[in-house]
């Protein structure tokens, strides 16, 4: 057991939390390796990846005092351990007890982390299978279950005693490292080693002596204390020093000379002090292992693929890289101001010119690098989703096959946490109502009994798109439309598209225990995934063929700070509809206009009478009345179906940096935000969903 002194409990704490976010991370790659080790369990260096994340968290649970957690990853260890020395295949019946104790551990550290006193169902019986796991490979007897309701108390000096010599060498290694973490310009890192005679007591001198005369100095100290040869009970003498060894890691303005004066009443052979070299001297090491590890083949195409090498990272808290971020969009702005400004653009010299064209060069260089700072791979939430995949195929008991197709797309990082939620909901939703669960229903439409699920991320005209596929039943257009009518969702007279009557699915309620079955479901959650998106400034589109199966994609913005958009201009003001929206912008002809008496104006397209919405009306904006075939319309798509947005120009594309707007201009659900433009006037960001049709047209039927 390890006993820590520390002199600096604020830095103590934010190492704590760097061990539990880290923590977190181990466990999330547990999460996902297990699965795949699951599929393949003769990878043999992906168990030991699995390994060494255990050895990693045993460790670092012990030295934070999440013992539960330590006990439980220590005997999960000695397991993996057996199997990676010994190359013996991991039985079949086995891989659900490795997966079951990854789901024991995530638990574990939640219930540590909320200091919630009961362990986790299961606890005691996944770690009674384990320990006997282990034990009938050492042909070691099996230990009866564990009585959670009993509370036993060890021996003394068995539960402050390391397992062994290399258990606390490992201990000690592991506090240097943490140590060296710490250090800092001017501190010094020691490793103290204490070998007190028997008599030490009689002498006046104690271990706790020596640890509080090297504390008052300390920055931090950490101490290790070898309990294996301390006399039991019956025998035991307050008079006699039964602590053969103790070990120390101090970290310490000091000199070596002035670290050994507290010593100097002791004899030589009683202590021994050894300066550990600071991190810079071990990263030239370190460097040549990587290199050396670059130099290896890989068993796989595959698999090295999956572990590619990195070079040296640096953790930065996100609050900082929001800062760098919105710097970033000012000096974007800054420099538009400059470039586009008139009585700059006026000076005719050459020399500006160029160092004008160099900044833009520049700031747009600065702006693409801190961009991609925000864009993580979306492999890892991916790589979740595989879990959500098997255990509901589990629960559902249908046999699937999962597509994975896309892992390396990018996207924001502040997106990517916002993401899990839906496509659980999605993945869900496709497996238990997408799918079919007759096997003879899938034999009889010509299908695999196995189902198909596929999961895809891909790039599309400046957007993110993460679909879900399912090759089941299929959604039926005409029961959603009689269910929605029955719930008054819509009238019937309406002329929807596919895609609209698919979206319908999505409405609050819509779906419920006694919807028809072949619907049984599909709204379950939808509405939730629906109102998620939406809040990250996407859309969901399905498309389904019945009798074929149903594809639901979520279309993302590629960051959320920036937006590409539309700018337009309407009685003198530059608004800004997203681009995510807009289907076509065109001058219509005066033939395809037409008024609706007290339903207002409306434009053909294609078989559909669309709303024409005026921006003059939409903001009371003072201008001269014109008709639609005297201006432009942009038609652009909302949850309600398509609009056509009428401006006086179309003034040009641009990606603007999103500002949020003060409390009196938040309150209009019209606007969802405003930009800077290269100019220096300020642009409003249209929210296509809340534009209505406000007045009827003063002009007659065309």
């Amino acid at each position: 057991m390890e006993h820590c002194i520390g002199w600096d409990m604020t830095k103590q704490e934010q190492v704590k939390a760097i061990f539990i976010e880290e923590a977190g991370e181990i466990i999330e790659k547990l999460d996902i390796d297990i699965l795949r080790f699951e599929e393949d369990s003769s990878d043999f260096d992906l168990l030991n990846g699995i390994f060494r994340g255990v050895h990693t968290l045993k460790g670092n649970a012990n030295a934070f005092g999440f013992t539960r957690l330590g006990e439980f990853v220590h005997h999960f260890e000695d397991v993996l351990d057996h199997y990676r020395s010994s190359k013996e295949d991991v039985e079949e019946h086995l891989l659900g007890l490795f997966v079951d104790s990854v789901d024991i551990i995530k638990e574990v550290m939640n219930c540590e982390l909320d200091a919630v006193a009961e362990l986790p169902e299961g606890y005691a019986d996944c770690l009674h299978s384990i320990k006997s796991l282990i034990a009938s490979k050492k042909n070691a007897p099996i230990l009866p279950p564990i009585e959670e309701a009993t509370e036993t108390f060890s021996d003394l000096a068995s539960e402050f005693a390391f397992e062994s010599v290399s258990g606390t060498e490992e201990a000690v290694e592991k506090s240097i490292q943490f140590h060296r973490a710490l250090q800092e310009e001017g501190l010094n890192l020691y490793r103290i080693e204490l070998t007190l005679d028997v008599d030490c007591y009689k002498r006046g001198f104690d271990h706790i002596l020596f640890l509080n005369l090297l504390g008052e100095k300390a920055k931090s100290l950490e101490s290790f204390f070898g309990m294996e040869e301390v006399s039991a009970l019956e025998t035991f003498s307050s008079d006699v020093n039964g602590i053969k060894k103790v070990h120390v890691v101090v970290l310490t303005p000091q000199t070596k000379e002035e670290v050994a004066e507290n010593f100097e009443y002791l004899f030589d052979n009683e202590y021994h002090i050894s300066l550990i070299d600071p991190v810079v001297a071990q990263s030239v090491i370190e460097k040549a292992e990587v290199i050396e590890e670059i130099k290896k083949p890989k068993a796989e195409e595959r698999r090295g693929a999956e572990r590619v090498t990195t070079g040296s990272t640096i953790r930065i808290d996100t609050f900082k890289l929001d800062e760098l971020f919105d710097s970033v969009g000012e000096l974007v702005i800054a420099q538009n101001f400059i470039a586009q400004n008139d009585q700059i653009r006026a000076i005719e010299d050459e020399s500006i010119s160029r160092a004008i064209e160099t900044l833009s060069k520049i700031t747009k260089r600065i702006q693409d690098r801190v961009m991609s700072l925000r864009m993580v791979a979306i492999r890892d939430t991916f790589d979740k989703m595989k879990r959500v995949v098997r255990d509901t195929s589990k629960k559902t008991g249908k046999e699937l096959h999962l597509n994975v197709q896309g892992e390396e797309t990018e996207i924001d990082k502040t997106m990517i946490d916002s993401l899990s939620d839906p496509l659980i909901h999605i993945i869900r939703n496709a497996i238990d109502h997408g799918l079919e669960a007759d096997a003879n229903e899938r034999l009889a439409a010509g299908k695999k009994v196995e189902g198909n699920i596929t999961l895809r991320a891909y790039h599309k005209s400046g957007s993110i798109v993460i679909s879900v596929s399912d090759d089941g039943r299929g959604i039926n257009k005409e029961k959603v439309l009689q269910k929605a009518i029955e719930r008054g969702v819509i009238t019937g007279d309406e002329n929807l598209t596919d895609s609209q009557i698919f979206g319908l699915i999505m409405q609050p309620g819509f779906s419920t225990a006694d919807t028809i079955s072949d619907l049984s479901g599909r709204g379950v959650g939808l509405d939730v995934v629906k109102t998620s998106i939406e809040k990250l400034r996407g859309k969901i589109e399905i498309d389904s063929a019945e009798g074929v199966g149903t594809t639901l994609s979520m279309v993302l913005p590629l960051t959320l700070a920036i937006i590409d958009g539309m700018l337009v201009q309407t009685a003198g003001e530059i608004y800004i509809i997203p681009t995510l929206s807009v289907v076509e912008s065109f001058r219509p002809e005066r033939e395809i206009v037409h008024v609706i008496k007290g339903q207002g104006e409306f434009v053909s397209m294609r078989g559909q009478h669309i709303p024409v919405i005026r921006l003059s009306d939409v903001f009371n904006l003072s201008t001269q009345r014109i008709e639609p075939w005297e201006g432009i319309l942009v038609c652009v798509e909302t949850e309600a179906g398509r609009i056509a947005i009428m401006v006086d120009e179309l003034v040009g594309r641009q990606q603007v940096v999103i500002k949020p707007l003060g409390k009196s201009l938040a309150k209009l659900k019209e606007i969802s935000g405003g930009a800077i433009l290269g100019s220096g006037d300020i642009a409003l960001i249209l929210n296509v969903d809340e534009l209505r049709p406000l007045i009827e047209g003063t002009h007659g039927t065309a």
